[in-house]
């Protein structure tokens, strides 16, 4: 017996070191696109988290262990891994604005479009959107996969053991702000998708309300209903090309918001 309690106390700083790098790995899957989707299991997103905590145990820096031997206290070490969880939350949280702003885009197009009225659950988020909002998700859904941005968060949070050593006890204020900067990219992203759709119904309700003071019998919602979703649906069809140009911009440039952010943490 007491040899067994010999060998935990000299295991338990290495015991840390992983629970450090769990709890890290935690928070990704908390909220990060295809991770922190509602559709997956927990066991399984446990089992997957456990397999990468594993797996980047080599990129802990050396003196990780006696930093965490360091901790006399257990409250300080509980406070430590509600900071690795934080930092892993905040990681997901800055990849997951972009998905954030497309489903606006298309709460926004559906909306005008006269589509709104046909909701539909969303399970990733389980939250009511329209079936337009829903497509494009699964459009950028898509593209995050085909440029392997679920690789770019494992590399990130395994860049971030080396810039955030383990067992911080607290953050930068700058880097919070930078990610409460990129959360305006929500409603940038959004017009930009949604744009298109927006003016051309603009443009058609604007013709309507001149042809109803031109002809007073027409009757406009009858007319205009049809109208708006048979254009909303050209138009978002045409405009697909540029959609996919934004988001492939927004995708490919989150590796080095990424690296800012956990640059910006430390």
């Amino acid at each position: 017996m007491t040899e067994l309690r010999d060998v935990f106390l000299e295991l338990r700083p290495e015991l840390a070191v992983f629970l450090l790098v769990l709890a890290r790995m935690v928070g990704l899957m908390l909220v990060a696109p295809i991770f922190g989707s509602r559709i997956v299991p927990v066991r399984v997103r446990a089992t997957v988290a456990l397999f990468f905590s594993i797996a980047l145990l080599p990129a802990v820096p050396v003196g990780a262990s006696a930093a965490v031997a360091s901790f006399q206290k257990p409250v300080w070490l509980m406070i430590a891994f509600g900071m690795e969880t934080a930092i892993g939350f905040l990681i997901g949280l800055v990849a997951q604005f972009v998905f954030a702003g497309v489903q606006m885009a298309g709460q926004l197009a559906g909306i005008q479009m006269g589509v709104g009225l046909a909701n539909l659950i969303d399970p990733q988020t389980q939250e009511r959107v329209t079936s337009l909002a829903q497509w494009q998700n699964l459009v950028a859904l898509f593209l995050f996969l085909s440029i392997d941005g679920h690789h770019i968060l494992i590399r990130t949070i395994a860049e971030s053991l080396r810039l955030l050593p383990l067992g911080a006890q607290s953050v930068s204020g700058a880097g919070i702000g930078i990610v409460l900067t990129m959360a305006g990219g929500i409603f940038v992203i959004a017009l930009k998708i949604a744009s298109p759709v927006l003016v051309l119904i603009l443009m058609i309700n604007g013709a309507l309300g001149v042809l109803t003071k031109m002809i007073p019998q027409l009757n406009v919602m009858v007319v205009g209903f049809g109208l708006n979703v048979a254009a909303g649906f050209f138009i978002l069809g045409v405009s697909q090309p540029y959609t996919f140009r934004i988001l492939e911009g927004a995708f490919g440039g989150l590796e080095g918001l990424l690296s800012n952010v956990v640059r910006a943490l430390g």
